[in-house]
């Protein structure tokens, strides 16, 4: 195999499935963009590279160029499997929840360094919690957070600060309240959040959802907290569900349908999620 074919890069596996009778087709996130890539053989028993090819695992990869058809996996070494994702059904689902939501707003070919570490910090901190047997809500927290980092990677991030309304033709630009009770709303069309006057102005559009400022404090720390500040933070599970209703509002929006394993996920916690003490909201 002629040496000017072939390329190192290192990889994260965001999803596979098997293609004919002992290949794989991997979807990788990569510092240079996403790609899809065949790993042939990966599925016989005798392989070297299966082992190294599984579903969240950071792998130094050598492959080869195929001007027709995907690049090939010629060499596989994991550098950090994150089988402890792997080994649970709740973490499992919150790291292809985590996954997922880059697969679906990154076109191949298309990405960069910047969400690559984003997406090996986001399943890093959650296998250390998956490890240390961390319960929600610091879970939900990682994932709100993760939410916020990806859109503005992509170019779709909320605005949480000023109101994303209109008065007379003008933006409106009011400074957006974390405390009291008025009502707020969230318009994902216009890429934020909205004042009350705002919200009231525009209740009647489709896509326009009431937003308390409490779940608005929560959402813009979640936009600025880094990941271990995040996992101290308090939050009543009134206010997490609220913030993940409106999250998967601006999401689902945004890809114009909703997440398939946020479903999934919400199924799973209702099944086997225990209770957990009421703490007290911060904002």
């Amino acid at each position: 195999m002629s040496s000017e074919r072939l390329y190192t890069t290192e990889a994260i596996i965001v999803r596979r499935r098997d293609q004919g009778e002992a290949d794989r087709v991997l979807t990788l996130c990569t510092p240079q963009g996403k790609r899809v890539v065949i790993a042939r053989g990966a599925r016989k028993p005798t392989s070297r590279k299966a082992g190294h090819l599984e579903l969240f695992a950071r792998v130094q990869m050598v492959l080869a160029r195929s001007p027709t058809s995907w690049d090939v996996v010629s060499q596989a070494e994991a550098l950090d499997l994150h089988a402890a994702l792997r080994g649970d059904l709740v973490y499992g689902t919150y790291a292809r929840y985590i996954a997922e939501l880059y697969d679906r707003f990154v076109t191949e070919e298309e990405g960069g360094p910047a969400l690559f570490d984003l997406l090996s910090r986001a399943l890093d901190v959650l296998s250390q919690m998956a490890a240390e047997g961390i319960p929600s809500p610091a879970l939900d927290l990682l994932v709100r957070a993760y939410e916020q980092r990806l859109l503005t990677l992509v170019g779709f991030r909320p605005e949480w600060d000023r109101c994303v309304g209109e008065r007379e033709g003008r933006p409106c630009g009011r400074v957006l309240p974390v405390r009291g009770k008025a009502p707020l709303g969230l318009d994902p069309e216009r890429g934020g959040a909205l004042c009350p006057q705002c919200f009231q102005a525009a209740a009647d559009r489709r896509w326009v959802i009431p937003l308390s400022p409490a779940a608005l404090g929560l959402l813009r720390a979640c936009q600025r907290l880094p990941f271990a500040r995040l996992r101290q933070r308090r939050a009543a599970p009134p206010l997490l569900a609220e913030a993940e209703r409106a999250m998967r509002h601006y999401l689902t929006y945004h890809l114009e349908q909703d997440v398939r394993t946020g479903v999934f996920l919400r199924q799973v916690r209702r099944n086997i999620a225990t209770p957990h003490p009421a703490m007290p909201e911060e904002n």
